[in-house]
């Protein structure tokens, strides 16, 4: 499988990265034949982003076990070397599927969580760009105004009133 990580600073990702994939070798019923870790590489166009990839080699049992370290450690790729055919009885596919399912119910909570809290936050920020209407703060057309333009008088120095009256 291959794992990969984004970010900064170089150095820290692939820290990171290296120590994420350790974890797999104390998992329970996984036998790891390699682990390789790329060098961090920048992402085009992404603002001094890293970007940096593991590609571990390992070996389990059954099939219920590989979808079990496929959702706890989320890689972008899977390849399955051997063997060529899978034979999947239906308690291993049923343990999938309920997998699945009970992930996808959970992300669709937080989803859903996640969907209130943003309609609660405009709902607040149209409040308060009513009150900055309401101030002056802004203009109906949300941008903000600049502030008062008036001039004040100037303050007169002693400086300058001597001036005038020596004049006289």
């Amino acid at each position: 499988m291959i794992i990969e990580i984004a970010g900064r600073p170089p150095e820290h990702i692939k820290e990171s990265l290296e120590e994420y994939v350790k974890v797999i070798d104390k998992v329970k019923d996984v036998e790891i034949h390699s682990i390789k870790t790329s060098k961090p590489i920048e992402v085009e166009g992404g603002n001094d982003l890293f970007t940096c990839f593991a590609e571990v080699d390992f070996e389990v049992d059954n099939f219920s076990r590989l979808s079990e370290i496929m959702f706890d450690f989320m890689p972008s790729s899977v390849e399955i070397l051997e063997p060529s055919k899978i034979n999947l009885n239906s308690s291993d596919a049923t343990s999938l599927l309920n997998n699945i399912s009970g992930r996808l119910h959970r992300y669709d909570d937080v989803a859903k969580v996640a969907h209130a809290k943003i309609n609660e936050l405009n709902s607040q920020l149209q409040i308060a760009h009513k009150i900055m209407i309401e101030k002056g703060i802004v203009g109906k057309d949300g941008k903000i105004k600049s502030p008062s333009t008036k001039k004040k008088p100037k303050k007169k120095t002693a400086r300058k009133i001597a001036k005038k009256v020596k004049k006289k």
